[in-house]
């Protein structure tokens, strides 16, 4: 599962330093987050072998009524909030820079206070940590999703969900089986 995907160069093969990446990541945020918070790596980075975007995915779950107080901090750090990229109120979007062993990287941070999106993220993610054979299926998949969407990430999306839910419907089974 590492080799580079598609013409898009939407899929990057899987680094292996993502976890680290992540776990720095973390820190930098809770030293910056005066407030209770609990933050998750999410996103295909977080799937030992997954190949993906090359883009470190967190989820920062808060209260309710904290969560535009954490996009606050994060903007006043030199990111910067995205209306478009989540679903306001349940999931806030900020990305940005950030710098790490000397290479700067770009990083996504979805805000939430426990929402079902959010819920469904961790749910999917501990599924296929659970299950390889299915991150190789959906490795597989992003490969051809890569190819018939090219450039239109929309197409990819589009493309993407029916397995996401497929994967979803999976995991809830399992969980309620577990």
């Amino acid at each position: 599962m590492s080799e580079e995907i598609g013409s898009s160069g939407r899929v990057l093969p899987y680094d292996s330093e993502a976890p680290r990446i992540f776990e720095n990541i973390k820190r930098f945020l809770l030293s910056v987050i005066p407030l209770e918070v609990e933050v998750e790596h999410v996103g295909s980075t977080a799937i030992p072998g997954l190949a993906g975007k090359g883009i470190i995915d967190v989820l920062i779950i808060t209260r309710q009524e904290r969560v535009w107080e954490v996009v606050k901090l994060l903007e006043s750090r030199g990111f910067r909030y995205n209306p478009e990229g989540g679903a306001p109120p349940e999931r806030l979007f900020v990305s940005g820079p950030y710098r790490y062993k000397g290479k700067d990287l770009h990083i996504h941070l979805h805000i939430t206070f426990g929402s079902k999106e959010n819920q469904d993220m961790l749910l999917f993610r501990d599924y296929l940590r659970r299950h390889p054979e299915e991150a190789e299926r959906y490795y597989e998949l992003k490969r051809q999703w890569d190819r018939e969407a090219g450039s239109d990430n929309d197409k990819y999306g589009e493309l993407k969900t029916p397995y996401v839910n497929e994967v979803l419907e999976k995991a809830r089974k399992e969980k309620l089986q577990g």
